[in-house]
């Protein structure tokens, strides 16, 4: 039975709402060790690198194996419902396996695998970090599908003027698990060590995936009628078009590359980092890194909302880039209270992405979407998987041990590192800025989209 249009207009939030808490719960899996971080180190006896190894293994295979650019050939051959039931068991499975790598068990799990695992390769890495980084590289190939995943549904309910809306609702779900994991993952750790906070990750991760299957059922009773002859075949991803794309795509990758690796591994370090220098404790610095993204959930659909109605989306990324330079270098430099800047790089996080995703339709066409919102991922995979462990390489070399025998780290350079990538992602956005006043292909992305 079809649905009237009325019906139609409401079903497709709720199909938003639902689709979006698989997202919620991998993006609660990526940040649910960010407050655990100093624990991690002390208890598992990681160094700084090797705990930022932990966010660069959710992008590895993403970049070394294209695996993100192989999921969009996936999802497209297997269709949504194959690919979201694989790609949403690998988020779990990953979980699973991270967890397993910090259980006190493993070495009899293991039995004489655990001394192989310990010298086979890698001998300075120990079979904990090992068993944890295959985990985090399985979910970041399952998390990074799932947004495709996502974002082929959205398309497929939201058309023109709503879009952004719905991107930004969906984006303040899916970063709610991440407040949510800055937030209770910590308390979670005193209340059952930092193995039962893990686990608890694990079982997040799970219920998220089963909620896939309620996504389905309502697909099933709600989805829009198919035109005459069916529906229109899915875009082939291919390469080689990229090298068609304008100068404006570009600066977009570059700017969204370098925007990113300035937010995410500094979030991921964020909590240590207050720690280390503000004296707060682990709970507590958790709460306060979550400024960060209650900034993103509050001004996010806001943002969105005004992209479809004003556009001007090259000035928003323009004022979300510098955004970012005085919050990184008060947090490294000086005392101020941690909570202003920390919260205003979320403002930044809702500028950028909100303008950024919603520009991409404007300067690609819409036989070639696919070919690049692939090629923009990969490379934003590339700084997702370089910068966190460039950031504990830093940490590392301003580490001494303090009188009680624990790590003393100065976090001055890491954040200095943090604000040179949002001055080069400043000068990204300036140069997009002029290319696109230059641009002869379609219209400004500063304008508003008519439908």
């Amino acid at each position: 039975m079809s649905e009237t249009p009325k019906q139609q207009a409401g079903f497709r939030w709720l199909v938003l709402v639902v689709m979006s808490l698989i997202c919620f719960a991998q993006y609660f899996i990526y940040d649910s060790i960010t407050p655990l971080g100093t624990m991690i180190k002390e208890q598992l006896h990681f160094t700084g690198a090797e705990y930022g190894l932990l966010f660069s293994a959710y992008a590895a295979a993403n970049v070394f194996l294209v695996m993100l650019l192989l999921a969009g050939v996936l999802v497209d051959k297997l269709g949504l419902k194959i690919s979201g039931i694989i790609y949403g068991f690998l988020c779990f499975l990953g979980a699973f396996l991270t967890a397993l790598g910090a259980w006190q068990g493993l070495p009899d799990l293991l039995g004489p695998l655990y001394p192989w695992l310990q010298t086979a390769f890698l001998p300075d890495w120990s079979p904990e970090l090992k068993v944890m980084l295959l985990g985090r590289t399985i979910y970041g190939v399952g998390a990074e599908a799932i947004l495709v995943v996502n974002n082929k549904v959205l398309a497929r309910w939201f058309k023109g003027k709503e879009l952004a809306f719905a991107y930004g609702l969906n984006l303040t779900i899916m970063r709610l698990g991440t407040f949510l994991a800055l937030n209770v993952q910590a308390p979670a750790a005193e209340a059952w060590g930092l193995r039962g906070a893990l686990w608890f990750a694990a079982v997040v991760m799970l219920l998220g995936f089963f909620s896939f299957f309620v996504y389905l059922a309502l697909e099933r009773i709600g989805r829009p009628p198919q035109p005459a002859g069916g529906a229109a075949p899915e875009e082939v991803f291919r390469l080689r078009e990229a090298f068609s794309f304008s100068p404006s795509f570009w600066f977009i990758s570059l700017l969204c590359v370098t925007f990113y690796s300035a937010v995410f591994p500094f979030q991921s370090f964020a909590p240590d980092i207050l720690v280390q220098k503000f004296g707060y404790t682990e709970t507590a610095a958790g709460h306060y890194t979550s400024a960060l993204i209650f900034g993103t959930m509050i001004f996010t659909p806001i943002l969105g909302w005004f992209v479809d109605h004003r556009g001007k989306r090259a000035t928003l990324m323009l004022i979300g880039a510098v955004l970012l330079v005085p919050c990184h270098l008060l947090l490294g430099y000086t005392h101020f209270p941690p909570v202003v800047p920390i919260f205003v790089v979320g403002v930044a996080l809702s500028l950028v992405p909100a303008a950024l995703w919603a520009a991409i339709p404007m300067m690609v066409p819409e036989s070639r979407l696919g070919t690049a919102f692939g090629v923009i991922g990969y490379i934003q995979n590339v700084g997702l998987m370089l910068f966190p462990w460039i950031a504990g390489k830093i940490a590392d070399a301003h580490t001494v041990t303090g009188a009680d025998g624990k790590p003393v780290v100065d976090y001055t350079s890491t954040m200095l590192m943090f604000a040179a990538l949002g001055i080069v992602g400043f000068v990204f956005a300036l140069l997009l800025k002029w290319a696109d006043k230059r641009r002869a292909d379609g219209p400004s992305i500063e304008a508003v989209m008519l439908k």
